[in-house]
């Protein structure tokens, strides 16, 4: 018997050895750099300008609208109106395709309309985006007077673009 206690305490003597080392699974870290750049950038909209032309008129008709610029904070911008579609030289038309007819207009920075506004040097507008970043621009309308209108819809489209 002496042998078999024997191997019983060597049996035990070795699973205790083995339950007194602990397991290790490795393990590592690395810290990992997170960035974001922020890059400046603006967009531009505008709503419809819309001219109601009672007719016959011999008067100029007025409208405005206004024209939105989002911007990143703080960024300086020009903001330029194109003569349209149907321009004729810088004249801005809007046209009737059913009537074949045009009507002179044009659309000012001021709400005199004595400043023009269109593209380049003095006839753009210039601004800061501001904390917000928002911008809200008015635009000011003139349809040019005319007794001999002919009924129908006029449209032009005008493009705007902002510079930063």
């Amino acid at each position: 018997m002496r042998f078999a206690h024997r191997q019983c305490c060597i049996a035990l003597a070795a699973t205790g050895l083995v339950a007194a080392v602990p397991a290790h699974a490795g393990k590592a870290t690395y810290t990992m750099p997170v960035r974001a750049t922020v890059i400046n950038g603006c967009t531009v909209s505008a709503l419809p300008l819309v001219f109601m032309v009672p007719v016959p008129t011999n008067l100029n008709v007025d409208s405005s609208t206004t024209v939105t610029v989002a911007c990143t904070p703080n960024i300086p911008f020009t903001v330029d109106i194109d003569t349209g579609l149907y321009a004729n030289g810088i004249n801005r038309r809007v046209f009737n395709a059913a009537a074949s007819a045009y009507i002179n207009y044009d659309v000012y920075r001021d709400p005199p309309r004595s400043q023009v506004w269109g593209t380049g040097g003095a006839k753009n507008v210039t601004g800061n985006s501001g904390i917000t970043g928002v911008v809200v621009l008015p635009v000011y309308g003139r349809l040019a007077s005319s007794a001999k209108l002919k009924a129908g819809n006029y449209r032009d489209t005008l493009t705007v673009t902002i510079s930063f």
